[in-house]
Protein backbone atom coordinates (compact mmCIF):
# COMPACT_ATOMS: atom_id res chain seq x y z
CA UNK A 1 0.00 0.00 0.00
CA UNK A 2 2.89 2.51 0.45
CA UNK A 3 4.26 1.70 -3.23
CA UNK A 4 0.91 2.44 -4.28
CA UNK A 5 0.34 5.78 -2.03
CA UNK A 6 3.34 6.78 -3.72
CA UNK A 7 3.09 5.85 -7.30
CA UNK A 8 -0.65 6.94 -7.38
CA UNK A 9 -4.07 5.00 -6.83
CA UNK A 10 -4.51 1.51 -8.76
CA UNK A 11 -6.85 0.90 -11.13
CA UNK A 12 -8.72 -2.02 -8.85
CA UNK A 13 -8.81 0.33 -6.37
CA UNK A 14 -10.55 3.15 -8.30
CA UNK A 15 -12.70 0.67 -9.25
CA UNK A 16 -13.74 -1.02 -6.03
CA UNK A 17 -14.71 2.78 -4.46
CA UNK A 18 -16.50 3.95 -7.55
CA UNK A 19 -18.57 0.78 -7.57
CA UNK A 20 -18.56 -0.98 -4.60
CA UNK A 21 -19.03 -1.21 -0.64
CA UNK A 22 -16.90 1.56 0.96
CA UNK A 23 -16.91 -0.04 4.58
CA UNK A 24 -15.79 -3.89 3.01
CA UNK A 25 -12.61 -4.16 1.87
CA UNK A 26 -11.73 -5.42 -1.66
CA UNK A 27 -10.32 -8.90 -0.15
CA UNK A 28 -13.83 -9.13 1.87
CA UNK A 29 -15.76 -9.10 -1.05
CA UNK A 30 -14.02 -12.20 -2.70
CA UNK A 31 -14.72 -13.66 0.32
CA UNK A 32 -18.04 -13.36 0.85
CA UNK A 33 -19.14 -10.51 2.87
CA UNK A 34 -22.76 -8.90 2.50
CA UNK A 35 -22.62 -5.51 0.28
CA UNK A 36 -24.61 -3.16 2.02
CA UNK A 37 -24.36 -0.25 -0.75
CA UNK A 38 -23.19 0.57 -4.03
CA UNK A 39 -22.34 3.58 -5.73
CA UNK A 40 -23.33 3.58 -9.79
CA UNK A 41 -24.27 0.21 -11.42
CA UNK A 42 -24.82 -2.30 -8.76
CA UNK A 43 -22.22 -5.34 -8.82
CA UNK A 44 -23.06 -9.03 -8.29
CA UNK A 45 -20.96 -11.39 -6.05
CA UNK A 46 -20.58 -14.98 -7.12
CA UNK A 47 -18.65 -17.60 -5.65
CA UNK A 48 -15.60 -16.56 -7.37
CA UNK A 49 -16.01 -13.34 -6.44
CA UNK A 50 -17.11 -10.09 -7.44
CA UNK A 51 -18.57 -9.14 -10.46
CA UNK A 52 -20.05 -5.98 -12.24
CA UNK A 53 -23.53 -6.38 -14.68
CA UNK A 54 -22.81 -3.11 -16.05
CA UNK A 55 -21.28 -3.12 -19.63
CA UNK A 56 -19.20 0.07 -19.01
CA UNK A 57 -16.74 1.60 -16.33
CA UNK A 58 -15.82 5.42 -15.99
CA UNK A 59 -13.20 6.47 -13.88
CA UNK A 60 -12.32 9.74 -15.04
CA UNK A 61 -9.93 11.97 -13.20
CA UNK A 62 -9.19 9.64 -10.47
CA UNK A 63 -5.18 10.27 -10.28
CA UNK A 64 -5.05 6.28 -11.18
CA UNK A 65 -1.41 5.40 -12.31
CA UNK A 66 -1.17 1.68 -12.66
CA UNK A 67 -3.18 -1.45 -12.69
CA UNK A 68 -3.33 -3.33 -9.23
CA UNK A 69 -4.73 -6.56 -9.04
CA UNK A 70 -4.88 -7.73 -13.05
CA UNK A 71 -6.62 -10.68 -11.53
CA UNK A 72 -9.56 -9.25 -10.00
CA UNK A 73 -10.06 -6.87 -12.43
CA UNK A 74 -10.28 -9.31 -15.60
CA UNK A 75 -12.51 -11.25 -13.01
CA UNK A 76 -14.99 -7.97 -12.31
CA UNK A 77 -15.16 -6.43 -15.88
CA UNK A 78 -15.14 -9.73 -17.86
CA UNK A 79 -18.75 -8.06 -18.87
CA UNK A 80 -17.70 -4.91 -19.95
CA UNK A 81 -17.24 -3.18 -23.06
CA UNK A 82 -16.59 0.18 -22.89
CA UNK A 83 -13.86 1.53 -20.14
CA UNK A 84 -12.78 5.27 -19.85
CA UNK A 85 -10.04 6.02 -17.88
CA UNK A 86 -9.28 9.48 -19.36
CA UNK A 87 -7.31 12.70 -17.92
CA UNK A 88 -5.67 9.92 -15.32
CA UNK A 89 -1.78 9.24 -14.72
CA UNK A 90 -0.82 6.40 -16.90
CA UNK A 91 2.64 6.89 -17.61
CA UNK A 92 4.58 3.71 -18.12
CA UNK A 93 4.02 1.37 -21.36
CA UNK A 94 4.16 -2.30 -19.13
CA UNK A 95 1.15 -0.60 -16.90
CA UNK A 96 -1.10 0.57 -19.74
CA UNK A 97 0.02 -3.02 -21.56
CA UNK A 98 -1.18 -4.64 -18.64
CA UNK A 99 -4.53 -3.21 -18.20
CA UNK A 100 -4.87 -3.88 -21.59
CA UNK A 101 -4.38 -7.04 -21.09
CA UNK A 102 -6.81 -7.49 -18.07
CA UNK A 103 -10.05 -6.01 -19.96
CA UNK A 104 -9.92 -8.64 -22.63
CA UNK A 105 -13.74 -7.71 -23.57
CA UNK A 106 -13.43 -4.59 -23.72
CA UNK A 107 -14.25 -3.22 -27.41
CA UNK A 108 -14.14 0.87 -26.52
CA UNK A 109 -10.87 2.11 -24.21
CA UNK A 110 -10.69 5.99 -23.25
CA UNK A 111 -7.22 6.95 -22.59
CA UNK A 112 -7.06 10.22 -23.83
CA UNK A 113 -5.28 13.08 -21.27
CA UNK A 114 -2.56 10.73 -19.71
CA UNK A 115 0.82 11.79 -19.59
CA UNK A 116 1.93 8.59 -22.05
CA UNK A 117 5.92 8.11 -22.41
CA UNK A 118 7.51 9.68 -25.64
CA UNK A 119 9.89 7.31 -25.71
CA UNK A 120 9.10 4.11 -27.81
CA UNK A 121 8.48 0.82 -26.36
CA UNK A 122 8.16 -1.65 -28.10
CA UNK A 123 5.42 -4.51 -26.92
CA UNK A 124 6.30 -8.41 -26.69
CA UNK A 125 5.72 -10.45 -29.81
CA UNK A 126 2.28 -12.82 -27.55
CA UNK A 127 0.53 -9.48 -26.51
CA UNK A 128 -2.58 -8.80 -28.80
CA UNK A 129 -5.99 -7.37 -28.03
CA UNK A 130 -8.38 -8.34 -30.45
CA UNK A 131 -11.28 -7.78 -29.25
CA UNK A 132 -10.64 -3.91 -29.16
CA UNK A 133 -12.79 -1.99 -31.66
CA UNK A 134 -11.99 1.83 -30.53
CA UNK A 135 -8.88 3.37 -29.25
CA UNK A 136 -9.07 6.93 -27.86
CA UNK A 137 -5.88 8.54 -27.33
CA UNK A 138 -6.09 12.31 -27.78
CA UNK A 139 -3.88 14.95 -25.96
CA UNK A 140 -1.78 12.22 -24.60
CA UNK A 141 1.21 14.04 -27.11
CA UNK A 142 1.99 9.84 -27.71
CA UNK A 143 4.55 9.80 -30.37
CA UNK A 144 2.94 8.71 -33.88
CA UNK A 145 5.58 5.73 -34.33
CA UNK A 146 3.80 4.49 -30.72
CA UNK A 147 0.93 4.31 -32.03
CA UNK A 148 1.81 2.22 -34.85
CA UNK A 149 3.36 0.01 -32.16
CA UNK A 150 -0.10 -0.19 -30.06
CA UNK A 151 -2.29 -1.03 -34.31
CA UNK A 152 -0.04 -3.82 -34.54
CA UNK A 153 -1.55 -4.91 -31.61
CA UNK A 154 -5.14 -4.78 -32.20
CA UNK A 155 -5.66 -6.23 -35.57
CA UNK A 156 -9.44 -5.55 -35.24
CA UNK A 157 -9.63 -1.74 -34.71
CA UNK A 158 -12.24 0.14 -36.85
CA UNK A 159 -11.98 3.56 -35.09
CA UNK A 160 -8.91 5.52 -33.96
CA UNK A 161 -8.28 8.90 -32.04
CA UNK A 162 -5.06 11.17 -31.96
CA UNK A 163 -6.47 14.55 -31.61
CA UNK A 164 -4.83 16.99 -29.91
CA UNK A 165 -1.46 15.27 -29.49
CA UNK A 166 0.94 18.50 -31.10
CA UNK A 167 1.78 16.64 -34.37
CA UNK A 168 3.28 18.68 -37.42
CA UNK A 169 4.17 15.55 -39.13
CA UNK A 170 2.95 11.61 -39.59
CA UNK A 171 6.34 9.75 -40.52
CA UNK A 172 7.05 6.42 -39.24
CA UNK A 173 9.11 3.74 -40.43
CA UNK A 174 7.36 0.60 -40.74
CA UNK A 175 6.42 1.70 -44.72
CA UNK A 176 5.62 -1.74 -45.14
CA UNK A 177 2.70 -2.21 -42.40
CA UNK A 178 -0.93 -1.71 -43.13
CA UNK A 179 -3.98 -1.86 -40.66
CA UNK A 180 -6.47 -3.57 -43.39
CA UNK A 181 -9.78 -2.86 -40.61
CA UNK A 182 -9.62 0.76 -39.08
CA UNK A 183 -12.19 2.82 -40.78
CA UNK A 184 -12.36 5.96 -38.89
CA UNK A 185 -9.69 8.39 -37.99
CA UNK A 186 -9.84 11.53 -35.89
CA UNK A 187 -6.83 13.71 -36.09
CA UNK A 188 -7.85 17.47 -35.49
CA UNK A 189 -6.81 20.73 -33.37
CA UNK A 190 -3.17 19.42 -34.38
CA UNK A 191 -0.38 21.06 -36.49
CA UNK A 192 -0.45 19.35 -39.71
CA UNK A 193 0.47 21.83 -42.69
CA UNK A 194 1.00 18.93 -45.22
CA UNK A 195 -1.39 17.10 -47.06
CA UNK A 196 0.54 14.32 -48.24
CA UNK A 197 0.84 13.38 -44.40
CA UNK A 198 -3.09 12.77 -44.27
CA UNK A 199 -1.97 10.72 -48.01
CA UNK A 200 0.21 9.02 -45.74
CA UNK A 201 -2.66 7.56 -43.22
CA UNK A 202 -4.48 6.40 -46.76
CA UNK A 203 -1.50 4.20 -47.37
CA UNK A 204 -1.44 3.49 -43.48
CA UNK A 205 -5.07 2.24 -44.05
CA UNK A 206 -6.49 0.97 -47.16
CA UNK A 207 -10.28 0.72 -45.57
CA UNK A 208 -10.16 4.47 -44.52
CA UNK A 209 -13.78 5.48 -45.21
CA UNK A 210 -13.88 8.67 -42.62
CA UNK A 211 -11.03 11.31 -41.87
CA UNK A 212 -11.45 14.08 -39.51
CA UNK A 213 -8.84 16.48 -39.99
CA UNK A 214 -10.38 20.20 -39.01
CA UNK A 215 -7.88 22.74 -37.13
CA UNK A 216 -5.02 21.65 -38.70
CA UNK A 217 -3.42 24.57 -41.11
CA UNK A 218 -3.51 22.30 -43.93
CA UNK A 219 -2.36 24.77 -47.05
CA UNK A 220 -3.32 23.11 -49.74
CA UNK A 221 -4.75 19.87 -50.86
CA UNK A 222 -3.16 19.51 -54.01
CA UNK A 223 0.10 16.85 -54.80
CA UNK A 224 1.50 18.48 -57.63
CA UNK A 225 3.36 20.50 -54.71
CA UNK A 226 4.93 17.22 -53.95
CA UNK A 227 6.82 16.26 -56.96
CA UNK A 228 8.72 13.38 -54.96
CA UNK A 229 4.72 12.18 -55.13
CA UNK A 230 4.10 12.57 -58.61
CA UNK A 231 4.01 8.98 -59.24
CA UNK A 232 1.19 8.76 -56.66
CA UNK A 233 -2.73 9.97 -57.54
CA UNK A 234 -5.32 10.70 -54.42
CA UNK A 235 -7.03 7.45 -55.58
CA UNK A 236 -3.70 5.88 -54.83
CA UNK A 237 -4.27 7.07 -51.26
CA UNK A 238 -7.67 7.42 -50.44
CA UNK A 239 -9.68 4.46 -52.90
CA UNK A 240 -12.29 4.33 -49.99
CA UNK A 241 -12.60 7.57 -48.23
CA UNK A 242 -16.28 8.77 -47.77
CA UNK A 243 -16.03 11.22 -45.44
CA UNK A 244 -13.63 14.41 -44.85
CA UNK A 245 -13.92 17.10 -42.48
CA UNK A 246 -11.41 20.04 -42.82
CA UNK A 247 -12.82 22.82 -41.67
CA UNK A 248 -10.37 25.80 -40.64
CA UNK A 249 -7.83 24.58 -43.01
CA UNK A 250 -5.24 27.42 -44.35
CA UNK A 251 -6.59 26.86 -48.22
CA UNK A 252 -6.55 29.53 -50.51
CA UNK A 253 -7.51 28.42 -54.01
CA UNK A 254 -10.66 27.21 -55.54
CA UNK A 255 -8.17 24.12 -57.07
CA UNK A 256 -7.55 22.61 -53.89
CA UNK A 257 -11.39 22.05 -53.50
CA UNK A 258 -11.41 20.85 -57.36
CA UNK A 259 -8.89 18.47 -56.58
CA UNK A 260 -10.71 16.85 -54.01
CA UNK A 261 -12.81 15.72 -56.83
CA UNK A 262 -10.27 13.31 -57.32
CA UNK A 263 -11.02 11.01 -54.35
CA UNK A 264 -13.41 8.67 -56.17
CA UNK A 265 -16.03 8.06 -53.33
CA UNK A 266 -16.05 10.79 -51.16
CA UNK A 267 -19.91 12.25 -51.00
CA UNK A 268 -19.17 14.01 -47.50
CA UNK A 269 -17.81 17.44 -46.47
CA UNK A 270 -17.53 19.48 -43.71
CA UNK A 271 -15.76 22.87 -44.67
CA UNK A 272 -16.67 26.22 -42.90
CA UNK A 273 -13.67 28.27 -42.54
CA UNK A 274 -10.94 28.50 -44.82
CA UNK A 275 -9.27 32.02 -46.10
CA UNK A 276 -10.60 30.68 -49.99
CA UNK A 277 -14.32 31.50 -48.25
CA UNK A 278 -13.57 34.31 -46.20
CA UNK A 279 -14.90 36.66 -48.85
CA UNK A 280 -18.01 35.15 -49.88
CA UNK A 281 -21.42 34.73 -48.22
CA UNK A 282 -22.54 32.11 -46.55
CA UNK A 283 -24.94 31.03 -49.38
CA UNK A 284 -22.36 31.59 -51.84
CA UNK A 285 -19.99 29.64 -50.00
CA UNK A 286 -22.78 26.20 -50.30
CA UNK A 287 -23.45 26.57 -53.91
CA UNK A 288 -20.04 27.41 -55.12
CA UNK A 289 -18.83 24.32 -53.31
CA UNK A 290 -21.37 22.50 -54.57
CA UNK A 291 -21.02 23.55 -58.15
CA UNK A 292 -17.52 22.31 -57.65
CA UNK A 293 -18.18 19.16 -56.26
CA UNK A 294 -20.74 17.39 -58.13
CA UNK A 295 -20.61 14.83 -56.43
CA UNK A 296 -21.13 15.21 -52.95
CA UNK A 297 -24.37 14.65 -51.01
CA UNK A 298 -23.70 15.84 -47.47
CA UNK A 299 -22.23 19.38 -47.18
CA UNK A 300 -21.71 20.83 -43.75
CA UNK A 301 -23.67 18.53 -42.05
CA UNK A 302 -27.14 18.93 -44.75
CA UNK A 303 -27.96 16.48 -46.96
CA UNK A 304 -28.01 17.51 -50.34
CA UNK A 305 -31.61 16.56 -52.43
CA UNK A 306 -31.70 16.46 -55.99
CA UNK A 307 -33.62 20.05 -56.43
CA UNK A 308 -31.26 21.29 -54.08
CA UNK A 309 -28.74 20.09 -56.14
CA UNK A 310 -30.26 21.35 -59.70
CA UNK A 311 -30.81 25.24 -58.29
CA UNK A 312 -27.11 26.05 -56.52
CA UNK A 313 -25.69 24.77 -59.98
CA UNK A 314 -27.95 27.07 -62.02
CA UNK A 315 -26.99 29.40 -59.13
CA UNK A 316 -23.56 28.51 -60.05
CA UNK A 317 -23.99 29.38 -63.32
CA UNK A 318 -25.01 32.38 -63.20
CA UNK A 319 -22.71 33.45 -59.98
CA UNK A 320 -20.15 33.00 -63.18
CA UNK A 321 -21.64 34.25 -65.83
CA UNK A 322 -21.19 38.01 -65.74
CA UNK A 323 -17.31 37.26 -64.77
CA UNK A 324 -14.30 36.50 -66.71
CA UNK A 325 -12.54 34.31 -64.93
CA UNK A 326 -14.96 31.04 -65.50
CA UNK A 327 -13.90 27.76 -64.43
CA UNK A 328 -13.82 24.52 -66.67
CA UNK A 329 -16.65 22.93 -64.56
CA UNK A 330 -19.15 26.54 -65.85
CA UNK A 331 -19.04 25.04 -69.41
CA UNK A 332 -19.65 21.68 -67.98
CA UNK A 333 -23.17 22.89 -66.49
CA UNK A 334 -23.53 25.03 -69.40
CA UNK A 335 -23.87 21.26 -71.10
CA UNK A 336 -25.64 20.13 -68.33
CA UNK A 337 -28.02 23.20 -68.06
CA UNK A 338 -28.27 24.72 -70.91
CA UNK A 339 -28.15 28.70 -71.05
CA UNK A 340 -29.58 30.69 -68.68
CA UNK A 341 -31.41 33.88 -68.41
CA UNK A 342 -30.23 36.36 -65.40
CA UNK A 343 -32.74 36.71 -62.64
CA UNK A 344 -34.68 39.15 -62.57
CA UNK A 345 -33.66 41.66 -59.40
CA UNK A 346 -36.61 42.32 -57.33
CA UNK A 347 -36.41 44.27 -54.15
CA UNK A 348 -38.53 41.83 -51.20
CA UNK A 349 -39.83 44.11 -48.72
CA UNK A 350 -39.87 43.09 -45.00
CA UNK A 351 -43.76 41.40 -44.18
CA UNK A 352 -44.64 43.81 -41.85
CA UNK A 353 -43.36 46.81 -43.55
CA UNK A 354 -46.71 48.70 -44.90
CA UNK A 355 -46.93 52.35 -46.88
CA UNK A 356 -49.37 54.32 -45.46
CA UNK A 357 -50.66 57.83 -45.13
CA UNK A 358 -50.85 60.04 -42.08
CA UNK A 359 -53.11 62.82 -41.90
CA UNK A 360 -52.95 65.63 -38.89
CA UNK A 361 -54.72 69.11 -39.39
CA UNK A 362 -54.90 68.98 -43.11
CA UNK A 363 -51.56 68.39 -43.84
CA UNK A 364 -50.27 64.35 -45.28
CA UNK A 365 -47.38 62.69 -45.60
CA UNK A 366 -46.77 58.87 -46.66
CA UNK A 367 -44.69 56.92 -44.47
CA UNK A 368 -43.63 53.34 -43.99
CA UNK A 369 -44.08 51.74 -40.90
CA UNK A 370 -43.04 48.58 -39.05
CA UNK A 371 -46.72 46.89 -37.82
CA UNK A 372 -45.01 44.98 -35.36
CA UNK A 373 -44.73 47.85 -33.12
CA UNK A 374 -47.90 48.92 -30.97
CA UNK A 375 -49.89 51.79 -30.94
CA UNK A 376 -48.04 53.45 -28.37
CA UNK A 377 -44.68 53.50 -30.48
CA UNK A 378 -46.41 54.94 -33.74
CA UNK A 379 -47.83 57.68 -31.49
CA UNK A 380 -43.79 57.83 -30.39
CA UNK A 381 -43.02 58.38 -33.59
CA UNK A 382 -45.63 60.66 -34.91
CA UNK A 383 -44.82 62.97 -32.25
CA UNK A 384 -41.12 63.11 -33.85
CA UNK A 385 -43.05 63.76 -37.08
CA UNK A 386 -45.93 66.17 -36.36
CA UNK A 387 -44.59 67.71 -33.13
CA UNK A 388 -48.14 66.66 -31.27
CA UNK A 389 -47.44 65.37 -27.51
CA UNK A 390 -48.38 61.76 -27.68
CA UNK A 391 -50.34 61.81 -24.16
CA UNK A 392 -52.69 64.32 -25.68
CA UNK A 393 -53.07 62.53 -29.36
CA UNK A 394 -56.04 60.88 -30.34
CA UNK A 395 -55.34 58.18 -33.44
CA UNK A 396 -57.98 56.94 -35.98
CA UNK A 397 -57.21 54.08 -38.38
CA UNK A 398 -59.02 54.41 -41.94
CA UNK A 399 -59.18 51.23 -44.26
CA UNK A 400 -59.06 52.54 -47.61
CA UNK A 401 -60.72 49.88 -49.32
CA UNK A 402 -63.57 49.36 -46.47
CA UNK A 403 -64.07 52.96 -46.47
CA UNK A 404 -64.71 53.52 -50.32
CA UNK A 405 -67.22 50.17 -50.37
CA UNK A 406 -68.86 52.31 -47.61
CA UNK A 407 -68.49 49.57 -45.61
CA UNK A 408 -66.26 50.84 -42.75
CA UNK A 409 -65.24 54.42 -41.15
CA UNK A 410 -62.62 55.28 -38.86
CA UNK A 411 -61.64 53.37 -35.95
CA UNK A 412 -60.37 55.04 -33.26
CA UNK A 413 -57.00 53.20 -31.65
CA UNK A 414 -57.83 53.42 -27.98
CA UNK A 415 -54.96 50.39 -26.77
CA UNK A 416 -51.47 51.80 -26.12
CA UNK A 417 -50.05 48.01 -25.99
CA UNK A 418 -52.34 46.52 -29.43
CA UNK A 419 -49.63 45.87 -32.17
CA UNK A 420 -50.92 47.72 -35.30
CA UNK A 421 -50.62 43.98 -37.35
CA UNK A 422 -53.80 42.69 -35.58
CA UNK A 423 -55.82 45.91 -37.14
CA UNK A 424 -55.07 44.12 -40.82
CA UNK A 425 -53.52 47.74 -42.08
CA UNK A 426 -52.68 47.58 -45.91
CA UNK A 427 -50.58 50.06 -48.20
CA UNK A 428 -52.21 53.21 -48.65
CA UNK A 429 -54.63 52.87 -45.89
CA UNK A 430 -54.73 56.12 -43.38
CA UNK A 431 -54.07 57.67 -39.73
CA UNK A 432 -55.75 60.35 -38.77
CA UNK A 433 -54.05 62.05 -35.69
CA UNK A 434 -56.17 64.66 -34.03
CA UNK A 435 -55.84 66.24 -30.15
CA UNK A 436 -57.72 65.27 -26.86
CA UNK A 437 -60.69 67.58 -25.97
CA UNK A 438 -60.42 68.81 -29.66
CA UNK A 439 -58.24 71.60 -28.34
CA UNK A 440 -57.53 72.22 -32.12
CA UNK A 441 -60.79 72.70 -33.13
CA UNK A 442 -62.07 74.80 -30.35
CA UNK A 443 -58.78 77.00 -30.83
CA UNK A 444 -60.29 77.34 -34.76
CA UNK A 445 -63.21 78.33 -34.02
CA UNK A 446 -62.38 80.78 -31.65
CA UNK A 447 -60.39 82.71 -34.14
CA UNK A 448 -63.12 82.53 -36.71
CA UNK A 449 -65.77 83.81 -33.81
CA UNK A 450 -63.25 86.95 -32.93
CA UNK A 451 -62.45 87.59 -36.49
CA UNK A 452 -66.23 88.08 -37.46
CA UNK A 453 -66.93 89.96 -34.38
CA UNK A 454 -64.31 92.52 -35.41
CA UNK A 455 -64.80 92.37 -39.06
CA UNK A 456 -68.64 92.53 -38.49
CA UNK A 457 -68.43 95.83 -35.73
CA UNK A 458 -66.02 97.28 -38.27
CA UNK A 459 -68.65 97.50 -40.97
CA UNK A 460 -71.31 98.73 -38.72
CA UNK A 461 -68.75 101.54 -38.27
CA UNK A 462 -67.63 102.10 -41.46
CA UNK A 463 -71.57 101.84 -42.71
CA UNK A 464 -72.55 104.07 -40.24
CA UNK A 465 -69.82 106.82 -41.42
CA UNK A 466 -70.46 106.16 -45.06
CA UNK A 467 -74.32 107.15 -44.50
CA UNK A 468 -74.08 110.12 -42.58
CA UNK A 469 -72.14 111.49 -45.89
CA UNK A 470 -74.58 110.09 -47.88
CA UNK A 471 -77.24 112.14 -48.88
CA UNK A 472 -80.77 111.48 -46.96
CA UNK A 473 -81.92 110.46 -50.20
CA UNK A 474 -85.26 107.12 -49.40
CA UNK A 475 -83.94 106.54 -53.25
CA UNK A 476 -80.17 106.14 -52.67
CA UNK A 477 -80.82 104.76 -49.43
CA UNK A 478 -82.98 101.90 -50.33
CA UNK A 479 -80.34 100.84 -53.38
CA UNK A 480 -77.49 100.78 -50.76
CA UNK A 481 -79.33 98.51 -49.32
CA UNK A 482 -80.55 96.22 -51.99
CA UNK A 483 -77.11 95.90 -53.26
CA UNK A 484 -75.36 95.63 -49.82
CA UNK A 485 -76.04 93.17 -47.19
CA UNK A 486 -72.78 92.93 -45.12
CA UNK A 487 -74.31 90.53 -42.49
CA UNK A 488 -75.69 88.20 -45.62
CA UNK A 489 -72.01 87.77 -47.23
CA UNK A 490 -70.89 86.35 -43.91
CA UNK A 491 -73.60 84.31 -42.29
CA UNK A 492 -72.50 81.18 -44.42
CA UNK A 493 -69.37 81.28 -42.55
CA UNK A 494 -70.66 81.70 -39.63
CA UNK A 495 -72.92 78.21 -39.76
CA UNK A 496 -70.28 76.44 -41.12
CA UNK A 497 -68.11 77.28 -38.09
CA UNK A 498 -71.13 76.24 -35.88
CA UNK A 499 -71.29 73.20 -37.50
CA UNK A 500 -67.97 72.27 -37.55
CA UNK A 501 -67.22 73.23 -33.68
CA UNK A 502 -70.63 70.62 -33.00
CA UNK A 503 -68.67 68.07 -34.73
CA UNK A 504 -65.73 68.28 -33.57
CA UNK A 505 -67.52 67.73 -29.93
CA UNK A 506 -69.17 64.59 -31.09
CA UNK A 507 -66.02 63.34 -33.64
CA UNK A 508 -63.90 65.02 -36.01
CA UNK A 509 -63.72 62.30 -38.30
CA UNK A 510 -67.27 61.41 -39.52
CA UNK A 511 -68.40 59.48 -42.54
CA UNK A 512 -69.00 62.92 -44.27
CA UNK A 513 -66.03 64.36 -42.96
CA UNK A 514 -63.70 61.78 -44.47
CA UNK A 515 -65.58 62.21 -47.48
CA UNK A 516 -64.41 65.74 -47.29
CA UNK A 517 -61.48 65.44 -46.74
CA UNK A 518 -60.64 62.77 -49.90
CA UNK A 519 -62.27 65.52 -52.33
CA UNK A 520 -59.37 67.97 -52.92
CA UNK A 521 -61.39 70.16 -54.89
CA UNK A 522 -64.20 70.67 -52.93
CA UNK A 523 -62.13 71.09 -49.77
CA UNK A 524 -59.61 74.03 -51.56
CA UNK A 525 -63.01 75.89 -52.35
CA UNK A 526 -63.98 75.58 -48.57
CA UNK A 527 -60.90 77.17 -47.88
CA UNK A 528 -60.84 79.88 -50.70
CA UNK A 529 -64.04 81.10 -48.52
CA UNK A 530 -62.57 81.71 -45.48
CA UNK A 531 -61.84 85.69 -44.72
CA UNK A 532 -59.23 86.82 -43.11
CA UNK A 533 -59.56 89.98 -40.83
CA UNK A 534 -56.40 91.62 -43.25
CA UNK A 535 -58.47 91.02 -46.53
CA UNK A 536 -61.54 92.95 -44.98
CA UNK A 537 -59.97 96.80 -46.58
CA UNK A 538 -59.61 94.84 -49.75
CA UNK A 539 -62.97 93.91 -50.42
CA UNK A 540 -64.95 96.89 -49.22
CA UNK A 541 -62.40 99.99 -50.20
CA UNK A 542 -65.74 102.20 -51.07
CA UNK A 543 -66.67 101.80 -47.27
CA UNK A 544 -63.97 103.85 -45.90
CA UNK A 545 -63.74 106.22 -48.06
CA UNK A 546 -64.32 109.84 -47.12
CA UNK A 547 -65.49 111.11 -50.57
CA UNK A 548 -69.32 112.33 -50.46
CA UNK A 549 -71.19 110.90 -53.34
CA UNK A 550 -74.17 112.64 -54.26
CA UNK A 551 -74.58 111.16 -57.89
CA UNK A 552 -77.01 108.42 -58.11
CA UNK A 553 -75.60 106.62 -61.21
CA UNK A 554 -72.02 107.19 -59.42
CA UNK A 555 -73.08 105.53 -56.14
CA UNK A 556 -74.96 102.21 -57.97
CA UNK A 557 -71.33 102.19 -59.78
CA UNK A 558 -69.45 101.81 -56.51
CA UNK A 559 -71.62 99.67 -54.94
CA UNK A 560 -71.68 97.13 -58.23
CA UNK A 561 -67.60 97.50 -57.58
CA UNK A 562 -68.14 96.43 -53.84
CA UNK A 563 -70.39 93.36 -55.09
CA UNK A 564 -68.27 91.78 -57.60
CA UNK A 565 -65.20 92.34 -55.34
CA UNK A 566 -66.74 90.50 -52.89
CA UNK A 567 -68.00 87.68 -55.16
CA UNK A 568 -64.36 86.71 -56.87
CA UNK A 569 -62.42 87.45 -53.72
CA UNK A 570 -59.30 86.18 -56.09
CA UNK A 571 -59.35 88.52 -58.15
Amino acid sequence: MAATAVIGRSFSDALYERYCDFDSSWDDLKNGCDIVFFVGTSPKKTESGLVLTSSSVVLTDEKISHVGDPRAVEHTCCHVELVDISSNEFSDWQEISLLLSSLPHVKNINMSFNPFPTSLHILPDDIQWPNLNTLCLNGSRIPFEMVIELLKKTPNLEELQLCANGYKTLKFSSNDFKHLKLKRIYISNNELEEWIDLCQLGLLFPQLETLIASENPLQTFCLNNYPEQTSWTVIDYFPKLTTLSVNQVQIKQWDDIIELNQIPNLNTLRIHAAPLLKPYKKEERFFLILGFMPKLSKFNGSYITANERETNERRFIRYYAERDDKPQRYYDLINKHGQLKPLVDIKIRAPYATTVTLVYNQYSIEKEIDLRQTVQQLKKLLETEFHVPASRMRLFYVDELAFNMGVGGPEELKYPQRLLHTYNVHDQDKFFIDLKNDLVSSATATTKKYLLTKTKNRQAAEESSARRKILDSPSKQQSVENNYRPDSSFSTSSDDDKQSHHQGEENPFSFSYIQNFNNEQQQQQIQEQLIKLDDIDHLLPSLTTTTLIYDDDLLSAACASVLTTMTNPSE
